[in-house]
């Protein structure tokens, strides 16, 4: 066989000529002459037609399916122009156009007539047309308000199909969260005079509800232990608590949670599968079979550290803050927590970029694990320069008086925790974030404090209602951050004068149907830049009772002492002038009304000492400590006045965090209680109905009326001398911060002297409901709406299931 590439080819022979050579040669080279002779004629012809086409103009341009949009308007948005020169490339881009806009489902390619002076191009457009209606076919159990907030489609907004195959996904996800594994949704489009009708189809199927979960091979671990990583549960008290529905997207979820918890708890071979799903009942009910093969269940076997650093906590003690212990079961969640504990002690002494790793090593035989805290001990540091940002208000001095920590001290997390405490308590902030700067000095950490104002002025305008108060009208301006000295130079300056010295301020006027109240006060909490600090004040107030009207004013000042910045411990003294007017007193008055009858006019002297521990969050108030207060005050004798009564006043409470979902949502307890005593020091024995201690309200005892337990004369309530009372709370997110429940129980007794007061006769009030945050003028202003059952009361105690509050809760 004859090789292509060697094989005896007559042009591979060597020989200087050959007939078959020759001719395939000369064949060649004719057509390379026809070629040249070709090609400049069509170089030339292109050229030609490319002329053709430049010296073309549009002679007319045509749009056909324009509905919603005229012609005159679309042609005015677009570029090219009848008369321009006819470009291709021109049209390419006007296209681009057209479909940027918004516009138009569809643009059809151009069709392009040619003339013998031009073209004429004619689009052929497909409106997007305006949605007129939205509507839902086959809602039976899905809440159409609540879905056309999630659907991206609008009325009034224009029609996309992109968006409404959208929508059909979250109609569909909202189904299977409401329990419709087998729901389907399509959608059409009526067309009408109006626009376009969306219209969603709907077949919901059956609501599956879960009736059982069996774990099928578990064992070690208790299934209520298990049944709480789940997502998917059955359902409790009617579905108030739990809803029992079945989701099918939670399943594997759930499954790979099992599996999870499993691996905490040291069964690092378990499997889990799903067994089964059994459906009854026409697919109503649900029996999910999840099997469980748990595997051995690995132990510590030793604890080992790995340090990294000079060693500055002894092994002893590192091992004393471990909960766990060799011997012990694997528990991750505890390891974890020991760990952090470890962590915890290097922070305490200054090392706070100190890192501890828990790690485990598996044995090559049995169960008994080696784990080992690897610890990244870090240098001791101090605090550099700290600087303020954001403040762009308040000044220097009134945030760095509230820090507990200053440069060159030992940076210790708890003493920046404090200054945060101490910043929100001011309610000046609504975001505080302390961060850490990279500096020369490698143990020191200049530290920087990044503020968010918020509004510290409130200006109110308008009426409400309170529970046992009646409807009340409010006229007030409070500036807390105020700066008396802090003079506008002209009127554009005037809305953000007076701010920044951290003074507060009071100017309130709250006429009532029952009860109102004119008050003027000024604070200034650091006087001259001391820990000393003043407060003017002058109040009025008129009380509207069933049996008279109690008209009071006073007048005075305070001045307090700050003792211990860290203890926050506190002082004040207080002189004050009260003039007392009761009046209206009918013939049938009790006796203490009607002996109280008249003006009382008196000097006073306050002593006040509270003790505040308590932590504090935005919008939340106190999240974590406690606080302890006490007063007492003479009135008259001495001191001037008409008569001589001691009142003394202890409390106390303590808040904590019970749960954290993030830093602003806790779930919280809080538990307070007071003690007050009254005491007439002349020779009358008597206290005027004005100074006596009342009970019930929803500030006082919820469940009961205002002022509506307690003693009686005549069916009127006449208060006591002798008070106790008291809450325990628990707060929980709703909706963030914005809508918070809390559950209660108030308790409470009161009564007119010591040898009557019978811890028999306590009132008991147990309730819940929720607390609105509604922000005015950039200030969270809290409501709390309650329900409350009187479920202890004595004979004669007016109640009040419903209350309703504005501006107090947590603080």
């Amino acid at each position: 066989m004859i090789s292509p590439k060697t094989g005896n080819h007559p042009c591979n022979n060597t020989q200087p000529y050959h007939p078959d050579c020759f001719r395939r040669c000369s064949l060649r080279l004719l057509l390379l002459a026809i070629l040249l002779c070709f090609l400049p004629s069509q170089i030339n012809s292109l050229q030609a037609q490319e002329s053709r086409i430049s010296d073309r103009v549009i002679e007319e341009i045509r749009l056909q399916g324009l509905d919603r949009l005229g012609n005159a308007e679309v042609l005015a948005r677009m570029k090219i122009r009848r008369g321009d020169r006819w470009d291709p490339a021109e049209l390419d881009a006007e296209y681009q156009r057209l479909w940027s806009s918004g516009d138009f489902i569809s643009i059809e390619p151009a069709v392009i007539d040619e003339t013998p002076t031009g073209v004429i191009i004619t689009i052929q457009l497909r409106e997007r047309r305006p949605i007129h209606e939205i509507r839902f076919e086959g809602a039976d159990n899905l809440s159409e308000f609540a879905t056309l907030q999630l659907l991206r489609s609008s009325e009034d907004e224009l029609y996309d199909p992109l968006l409404v195959r959208e929508d059909i996904e979250t109609i569909r996800n909202e189904l299977l969260e409401d329990g419709h594994p087998f729901a389907r949704v399509s959608s059409r489009i009526d067309v009408s005079e109006q626009g376009l009708k969306v219209v969603f189809e709907l077949d919901e199927g059956p609501e599956v509800l879960i009736k059982t979960v069996d774990l099928k091979g578990s064992g070690s671990i208790p299934i209520s232990d298990i049944f709480k990583v789940m997502k998917l549960r059955t359902r409790a008290f009617g579905g108030l608590v739990r809803g029992g529905k079945f989701d099918p997207r939670l399943l594997e979820d759930d499954l790979a949670r099992i599996r999870e918890y499993y691996v905490a708890k040291g069964f690092f071979d378990a499997e889990v599968t799903l067994g089964q799903l059994e459906f009854t009942n026409e697919l109503n009910d649900l029996r999910i079979q999840i099997d469980v093969e748990e595997g051995p269940r690995y132990r510590i076997g030793t604890i080992e550290f790995e340090i990294e650093g000079t060693q500055v906590i002894a092994e002893d003690a590192l091992r004393a803050a471990l909960q766990i212990q060799e011997g012990d079961d694997w528990d991750g969640e505890q390891v974890q927590k020991d760990g952090d504990e470890v962590k915890k002690l290097y922070s305490e002494i200054g090392h706070l970029e100190a890192s501890v790793s828990p790690s485990l090593t598996y044995p090559l035989e049995g169960h008994d694990i080696i784990l080992t805290y690897r610890i990244t001990e870090g240098v001791e540091l101090f605090a550099g320069e700290i600087e303020l940002r954001g403040n762009s208000s308040t000044r220097d001095d009134v945030i760095r008086r509230q820090l507990e920590i200053y440069p060159g001290e030992k940076l210790h997390p708890d003493e920046i925790q404090v200054s945060l405490s101490n910043l929100y308590r001011l309610n000046y902030f609504d975001r505080i974030t302390p961060q850490f700067a990279g500096g020369e000095n490698p143990n020191q950490r200049p530290l920087l404090f990044q503020l968010s104002e918020q509004s510290t002025g409130r200006a109110l305008f308008g009426v409400g209602y309170s529970s046992g108060r009646g409807a009340v009208g409010n006229l007030s301006i409070e500036k807390r951050n105020f700066d008396i000295s802090d003079f506008p130079s002209s009127l554009s300056e005037l809305p953000g004068a007076f701010t920044g010295a951290g003074q507060h301020l009071v100017l309130e006027a709250q006429p009532g149907t029952q009860y109102s109240r004119y008050r003027v006060q000024f604070t200034e909490p650091y006087l001259m830049g001391s820990r000393n600090s003043l407060q003017v004040s002058a109040f009025r107030s008129v009380l509207l009772r069933q049996q008279y009207i109690e008209d009071r004013d006073s007048g005075g000042f305070t001045i307090g002492r700050l003792f211990s910045v860290e203890e926050k411990l506190r002082g004040k003294v207080g002189l004050r002038r009260d003039s007392i007017s009761v009046n209206d007193v009918p013939i049938t008055a009790p006796t203490v009304i009607a002996d109280s009858a008249g003006r009382t006019r008196y000097n006073a002297l306050d002593l006040d000492f509270d003790w505040d521990k308590r932590v504090y969050r935005p919008v939340l108030g106190a999240v974590d400590g406690w606080y302890l207060e006490s007063g007492y005050s003479h009135i008259g004798g001495p001191l001037g006045g008409d008569i001589e009564i001691a009142k003394f006043n202890i409390g106390s409470g303590i808040f904590h965090t019970i749960f954290k979902e993030s830093e602003d949502l806790r779930h919280v307890v809080a538990m307070r209680t007071s003690f007050n005593w009254v005491e007439p020091l002349d020779d009358t024995d008597f206290v005027p109905v004005f100074e006596r201690l009342y009970l019930g309200g929803p500030r006082s005892l919820r469940g009961f009326d205002y002022r509506g337990a307690g003693p009686r004369e005549n069916d009127i309530e006449i208060g006591g001398t002798v008070r106790h009372r008291g809450s325990i709370e628990y707060t929980w997110p709703l909706m963030e911060n914005t809508l918070r429940g809390i559950i209660f129980t108030d308790f409470g007794n009161l009564a007119d002297g010591s040898d009557a007061f019978d811890f028999d006769k306590y009132r008991v009030g147990v309730g819940g409901g929720v607390v609105l945050s509604v922000p005015i003028f950039g200030q969270d202003l809290p409501i709390s709406i309650t329900w409350t059952d009187a479920i202890q009361s004595e004979v004669g105690d007016r109640l009040q299931q419903f209350s309703f509050d504005l501006g107090w809760f947590l603080y």
